[in-house]
């Protein structure tokens, strides 16, 4: 049973549901959900305080941007429950990640990950670039849960169970690993749905071994690391090769595999890609660049863009929202020559 130690359960789902909610008002689900709010979290949670709670049917589309993916979303009831879920386990997970690990966390992010590993450019000589192959597609569920035993509290652990045991239509990564029968890959369960918030979180916490390794056992702390993608700096090459053999090993008792192409040794005059960008040292300074597929992406979006507002389809204060928002991101590099020369391109306007 969960208890109501904090108060009624309601009363605590509440502030979870306005969390849930924020940018995403319009979503008829969403709407459904918020329409009568003391009904649906009371609804909620007499399904959690009794176990009887299951999730709905969730749906599938793909993306091709940045790459093509599958993308898993949840009936927003479940993203609620999910939000309930993770508030309390989190800060026992926060104490098992490392500083260096940037993705998903309060006080960190994407822009934050990308000024760090700038920084440590700008000192090192050489980044060692880390990439897993199928990284959420290849999550062990019997590791994952040993894990999260630690953290999830016994009344919660039923709960973590149901989410992992949501029907999903995952990318399949079947790779062999030592002690492996034939038909291990097969039945052995793996995988984790990008786009729900439990994979998101358990994703660092998966991972947080190769962050301890490195910070402790390697002496290496200068890393970054955003879920998968890892960027660890030093000026000894010798010392980032031997560091690396050490990764895969730890990688493989985690039953994953580093990607082939993706993983190597680069001098940090190189240009090295991470969340979007292109990282380079140039003397004393470093560069950070746009990727060339992300600019081609950003576009497209535009285009798409274009076309929706002059057919009607979205507003001017939608199209203002997007276009502000792609802005700071890109902001985030040396794009100033970039924007200005694109902005040129975005006139948009009304069919007649």
């Amino acid at each position: 049973m969960i208890d109501d130690a904090d108060g009624p359960l309601a009363a605590q789902l509440r502030p979870y549901a306005e969390r849930a909610a924020r940018g995403k008002r319009r979503s008829a689900d969403v709407a459904r959900f918020l329409l009568d709010l003391d009904a649906s979290v009371d609804a909620l949670a007499a399904d959690l305080r009794t176990r009887a709670y299951r999730p709905g049917l969730g749906r599938f589309f793909r993306v091709a941007d940045p790459k093509p993916r599958s993308i898993y979303a949840l009936p927003f009831r479940d993203r609620v429950a999910q939000h309930f879920l993770i508030d309390r386990t989190l800060a026992a997970i926060e104490r098992g990640l490392a500083p260096q690990t940037f993705a998903c966390r309060e006080g960190k992010g994407t822009h934050r990950g990308l000024a760090r590993a700038a920084e440590l450019a700008r000192r090192a000589r050489y980044v060692l670039r880390i990439d897993v192959r199928r990284f959420f597609a290849s999550v062990d569920h019997a590791l994952l849960r040993r894990m999260l035993l630690a953290v999830t509290p016994v009344s919660l652990r039923w709960l973590s169970d149901v989410f992992f045991d949501l029907p999903r239509e995952v990318e399949r990564a079947d790779f062999a690993f030592p002690g492996d029968d034939l038909f291990t890959a097969i039945t052995r369960p793996h995988g984790l749905p990008i786009g729900s918030l439990t994979s998101q979180i358990w994703a660092n916490l998966f991972l947080a071994p190769i962050d301890h390794l490195l910070a402790s056992a390697l002496g290496l702390g200068s890393f970054v690391r955003y879920c998968d993608d890892l960027l660890v700096y030093d000026d000894d090459p010798g010392r980032l090769t031997a560091a690396l053999h050490r990764i895969e090993a730890r990688a493989l008792s985690l039953r994953l595999r580093l990607h082939p192409t993706k993983t190597r040794l680069h001098r940090t005059t190189d240009p090295v890609p991470f969340l979007g960008f292109v990282i380079q040292r140039r003397g004393d300074a470093v560069s950070i660049r746009l990727k060339h597929d992300n600019v081609a992406a950003m576009r497209l979006r535009i285009t798409r863009l274009r076309v929706l507002f002059a057919a009607g389809a979205v507003d001017v204060d939608a199209v203002r929202a997007r276009v502000h928002a792609w802005l700071a991101h890109a902001a985030h590099g040396h794009t100033r020559r970039l924007l200005e020369h694109e902005a040129e391109r975005w006139v948009f306007a009304l069919r007649d």
